[in-house]
């Protein structure tokens, strides 16, 4: 290897070191451990080059995975927070992705979890009183899938829509871990008994509550169920019937659920209104008596109006004072002769 004259570094030499070629031996020593040392410097860096691409790789997988992930658990969220709001479910949500968050992804695992809440413990509460009586659990797609039969069902039989309206309405039938195939043959019993109910009553329903053969069969179904609004009505509807048939009376709906409110039962209205046939005339005011209204009227026969029983019996006094001395309240009626109607009976 040459140096130029023009070379910088020669000045560091003397002419004698450069007559000897001393300049150009350490040139060319320089250049060789160059060379020596050039592979190592290429492969320290292809080395990096290598490493500084596998973290990248890494890296790429790394965000790709924790993407696939969140997908995961958003779809999963969908679909349980979808089947809780269609079960009527609410303000689970922050419940829902502590569990997702947790890993747990599986919907019937996540479910599996909630049922110790408050908002679940209500919603399918059948199943506290299943466990009690030794019934299993049902899971929530079982629950309300039975709910959605015993609905199904009575639609189809035209029943009432608050008869089915609400979970509660079905809480009852789960308890009792009753069949969709017996909920039927109790439907189908119930219409039977609204063929064979006394016409009267049915006629006083229709009458009083416009209430229908169906929502007959509803209550005969169930009557300690929800219906009881029905129920008091299936009351007073059997007191204005033995009312019109054995005292002649149509009550008012008003008159018929005051009684029933009194606490006087179908049984207690059929004596009581067969007394008052017996004595009709004395209800029915003469010439010269005051007309009693038909609360009080009801209120003495039924014994809680002590005024309105006071006046009934100071007018049959007077009735019988007035025929035992001839009076005008005695009247031949015409029936067979000698017969006379004193207002209280009949007498010869």
């Amino acid at each position: 290897m040459s140096i130029r004259a023009d070379d910088p570094r020669l000045a560091d030499f003397t002419p004698e070191e450069i007559a000897r070629g001393l300049p150009e031996q350490i040139a060319i020593e320089e250049e060789a451990a160059l060379r020596v040392n050039l592979p190592d410097t290429i492969e320290e860096d292809t080395t990096e080059e290598d490493t500084t691409e596998e973290d990248t790789t890494e890296d790429a997988a790394t965000a790709f995975a924790r993407q696939q992930v969140a997908q995961r658990r958003a779809n999963a969220f969908e679909l349980i927070n979808s089947f809780l709001a269609r079960a009527g479910l609410a303000g689970l949500e922050t419940n829902v992705r502590d569990l997702l968050a947790q890993g747990i992804e599986d919907s019937a695992s996540v479910l599996y979890r909630l049922r110790g809440t408050e908002q679940f413990k209500t919603r399918f509460k059948a199943n506290t009183a299943r466990a009690k009586a030794g019934l299993p659990e049902l899971d929530p797609a079982t629950y309300i899938g039975l709910e959605q039969s015993y609905r199904e069902t009575l639609r189809a039989n035209e029943l009432p829509p608050e008869f089915y309206d609400s979970p509660d309405d079905f809480a009852k039938l789960i308890e009792g871990d009753v069949s969709v195939a017996e909920l039927q043959s109790r439907v189908q019993e119930g219409y039977r008994k609204v063929i064979d109910a006394d016409p009267e009553v049915k006629r006083q329903m229709q009458q009083l509550y416009n209430v229908s053969e169906k929502q007959l069969a509803a209550y005969f179904i169930d009557p300690e169920r929800g219906l009881s609004a029905l129920k008091r009505s299936a009351e007073a509807a059997q007191i204005a019937a033995r009312g019109r048939e054995l005292a002649g009376l149509q009550l008012t709906r008003e008159q018929a659920e005051a009684l029933e409110a009194r606490g006087i039962s179908p049984e207690e209205a059929q004596r009581q209104f067969a007394e008052r046939g017996q004595l009709a005339g004395l209800y029915n005011p003469l010439t010269g008596e005051t007309q009693l209204t038909a609360e009080q009227e009801l209120g003495a026969t039924f014994g809680y109006d002590i005024a309105a029983q006071q006046a009934l019996e100071r007018r049959r006094a007077q009735r019988v004072g007035e025929f035992q001395t001839g009076g005008q309240f005695a009247r031949t009626t015409g029936a067979t002769s000698g017969t006379v109607e004193t207002g209280i009976g009949t007498a010869q």
